[in-house]
């Protein structure tokens, strides 16, 4: 799977990373207070179009990673965004 994930343009829509994978692209908002983090389905020009549930991201995320380590390292990678209040 060919994935980025940009915490600069997150930043601006207000979240803490910014996850494309293939054609699909993901935003993530982390909490400092909270373990559970809010996940946002956006279209082809980066604009948030919706919340999504957890396990609605989960899906994606299977579905077009290659393996389960490559999960586990886009994971890791979403979780070191800007933490918000």
């Amino acid at each position: 799977m060919a994935h980025e994930v940009d915490y600069a343009a997150a930043e601006k829509r207000g979240c803490s990373s910014k996850l494309t994978i293939e054609n699909r692209i993901f935003y993530v908002k982390l909490f400092a207070s909270s373990n559970q983090p809010i996940y946002f389905a956006g279209d082809q020009k980066g604009i948030i179009t919706k919340e999504i549930s957890a396990a609605e991201f989960d899906f994606w995320l299977g579905t077009l990673a290659d393996d389960e380590e490559e999960t586990k390292q886009v994971r890791k990678k979403l979780s070191s965004g800007k933490k918000y209040p």
